[in-house]
């Protein structure tokens, strides 16, 4: 079926909730980091957001799990943002009910659902009612048509397109991107992308970075420490030494 009316679906909470209470209480349970960011960052800690959810004591907590206390609504949206060297990386996420586990009660956030979470929090924000979204169809074609990388797509034109009540599929659209070469130093090298990996580069190499979409992002050094902001327009892309702002991950 063509058209909004596709991916409007009211879907069933599990049969297990007790609806007594307007919120619940869920385990999240965050996924690993990947292997250089392990490397990268061993104090790696996580700020939670969720509009109207109840959060631990400590906002910021080591990786692992936290107990949250949700709002009983369909496909609402959890986040994970981890924070390393003062920095705020894309997040984990998650949607409740939909992630929960088989258990009921874990909430089992990934890197994959990060971006789509992203985007049914500022729908949730904007007062849209995110419960009528088909979000199992709408995280498939994120993941599909970003060829596994949904944090390359344009979250804002997708959410702005949901929230008009004529949204295609065809809204699914990656930000525009390009490839860069840098001169660095030897070391091994990453993008603030839990999708993309390290790069070791030997005395004399340079650093080639495939379809890196347009805006701001931080490339890091793992040994020694260090890194810079990374500026990428149609035109040019220029590094600065890190400055103290977070990273916007809805372009």
């Amino acid at each position: 079926m063509d058209g909004m009316r596709f991916w409007l679906i009211l879907l069933a909470l599990p049969a297990g909730c007790s609806w007594y209470s307007s919120s619940i209480e869920v385990c999240a349970r965050l996924p690993e980091p990947p292997e250089h960011w392990r490397r990268a960052f061993p104090d790696l800690r996580y700020e939670w957001e969720s509009p109207g959810a109840g959060f631990p004591q400590a906002a910021t907590l080591p990786r692992g799990t936290a107990t949250l206390r949700l709002p009983k609504q369909v496909n609402w949206p959890v986040l994970a943002y981890p924070r390393a060297r003062g920095i705020r990386l894309p997040p984990a996420g998650g949607l409740f009910p939909l992630d929960l586990a088989a258990d009921g009660a874990t909430l089992a956030m990934s890197w994959e659902h990060g971006p789509a979470a992203q985007v049914f929090l500022a729908l949730a924000r904007e007062g849209f009612d995110i419960s009528l979204v088909n979000a199992e169809r709408l995280l498939a074609e994120m993941l599909a048509r970003s060829t596994g990388d949904p944090g390359c797509l344009d979250l804002g034109h997708l959410a702005s397109r949901l929230a008009s009540a004529e949204f295609r599929v065809t809204d699914i659209r990656p930000l525009p991107a390009r490839e860069l070469t840098l001169g660095l130093p030897p070391g091994t090298w990453f993008l603030d992308s839990p999708f993309r990996g390290a790069q070791v580069l030997q005395t004399g190499q340079a650093l080639t970075l495939p379809a890196v979409p347009l805006g701001l992002h931080r490339l890091f050094a793992l040994d020694p420490p260090g890194g810079f902001d990374l500026y990428v327009s149609a035109r040019e892309a220029f590094l600065l030494p890190f400055q103290d702002v977070d990273y916007a991950c809805i372009h």
